[in-house]
């Protein structure tokens, strides 16, 4: 459960919104919030979303492999802050594309692909059995995936190694600048 309720993260952004008080510090000054980054964060989630974004979410949202890194692709595309790439997707939680940035040049597409929790417990003996009792063409098709995985993961290696390269490149730059 939040710390803070809907009704006092309501009062503090129409506070902030109404200027009175002064900046984020003040107000968060004023009601004893030790971050007042929280406070931008309501404020953001008011923008966006109205009454409805400071409300808390029971769920805990998914999202694929491919969508984040469309996310990315996005944020970088258009050369967006953390934040408006979450606003752009209705992303409660900038940290969130900011995880998913790390995971992706540290891990690559695999590493936005992992499952979250505990490992199956299904043994590997018994998913042999399983992929044993395949038709000739469920075979066939299986193995062109497989092709097309390793021809795609090799592509994305490639795409993370020129980035990389490309960031150093820039950094460079910037150095000589100075």
């Amino acid at each position: 459960m939040s710390k803070y309720s809907f009704e006092f993260k309501l009062k503090l952004v129409k506070e902030y919104m109404e200027g009175e008080t002064g900046g984020y510090k003040a107000v968060a000054k004023k009601y004893d919030v030790i971050n007042y980054g929280l406070i931008r964060y309501w404020v953001n989630d008011y923008e966006k979303y109205g009454e409805d974004g400071l409300k808390r979410k029971s769920t805990k949202t998914f999202y694929s492999g491919e969508f984040k890194v469309h996310v990315l692709q996005y944020r970088q595309y258009h050369n967006c802050s953390y934040r408006e790439a979450a606003n752009h997707f209705g992303i409660s939680n900038q940290a969130t594309i900011a995880n998913w940035q790390r995971k992706y040049l540290d891990e690559g597409f695999e590493g936005l692909n992992k499952s979250i929790g505990r490992p199956s417990t299904m043994s590997k003996n018994k998913k042999e059995k399983d992929t044993l009792n395949l038709t000739k063409s469920e075979k066939e098709e299986l193995i062109e995936l497989r092709e097309e995985n390793e021809f795609l993961r090799a592509s994305l290696a490639y795409e993370k190694k020129l980035k990389a390269l490309i960031h150093e490149r820039e950094q460079k730059t910037r150095k000589k600048r100075k």
